[in-house]
């Protein structure tokens, strides 16, 4: 019996020692996942009293942007195909496909710009809150002139927004689409050759909405759900054909007594 209980003790000891042969941790019991993101960076060559802008898109969608006078790193990205375009006043812009790779960073060959020889015109502007006055930053800005060609660009940490090289002989709307605020679109007239011109943009916020206590009905500012009712002759109405056209009241007839 002894002998017994001296193997089945040395048994215990030789798994413990070798973790039973698995690889995981044993405090979490989780094997450790490597993040799909890589890094992208390059360099610029600097053009003296001219912030470079380096813009970064994937399937055409602006996700990311940074100011550089020379050297840029784009960190954190998905794994994927990007496109990054690199632009100053009055030089041309250079555009790149890369691919960011996982675990690694993809260095890129050094950019030169040429100046352009057309006349060209900037547009510089600052996005808050009106109410607070708070400035915005990160949010994303759509500009599109008469002939329908887009421009995208995002707010810095100081809530500052640049256009820049728009033609000089066209009118252009500027658009802002922000979470949690009005949509707000502004008309911006042609600007001259060589010039930057300055907008200030003010959002104004959505009013939350006010809750009301159970059996009180839906809360104010709330959406009420898709719903079809009958009329006094039977006929049914759906809530959606009348949303856009007109105000919509709801009476319920409880007949005579």
């Amino acid at each position: 019996m002894k002998q017994r209980l001296t193997f089945l003790a040395l048994t215990i000891l030789l798994l413990a020692a070798f973790g039973c042969g698995t690889s995981e941790d044993p405090d979490s019991g989780i094997e450790d996942v490597e993040m799909q993101t890589g890094t992208l960076q390059g360099e610029v060559e600097a053009i003296e009293g001219i912030p470079i802008q380096v813009r970064l898109l994937k399937a055409g969608q602006l996700v990311a942007q940074i100011e550089t006078d020379g050297s840029y790193e784009l960190g954190d990205l998905e794994t994927g195909d990007y496109t990054i375009q690199i632009s100053a006043k009055g030089f041309e812009t250079v555009q790149i496909n890369v691919t960011v790779v996982m675990g690694e960073t993809v260095s890129l060959d050094k950019v030169s710009l040429v100046a352009l020889e057309e006349p060209v015109s900037h547009l510089r502007g600052v996005l808050t809150d009106s109410e607070t006055g708070e400035i915005l930053s990160d949010v994303r800005i759509q500009l599109t002139d008469k002939a329908g060609e887009e421009y995208e660009t995002l707010t810095t940490k100081d809530g500052v927004f640049t256009f820049e090289n728009l033609p000089v002989d066209q009118t252009f709307t500027l658009t802002v689409n922000h979470a949690g605020f009005e949509d707000k679109k502004v008309d911006v007239k042609p600007i001259p050759a060589n010039d930057t011109f300055e907008l200030d943009v003010e959002l104004t916020a959505i009013p939350e909405p006010v809750k009301l206590d159970p059996g009180q009905g839906l809360s104010i500012g709330s959406q009420a759900p898709e719903f079809e009712l009958p009329d006094g002759n039977g006929n049914e109405h759906a809530l959606a054909d009348y949303i856009g056209n007109k105000n919509v009241v709801i009476v319920f007839y409880r007949g005579g007594w």
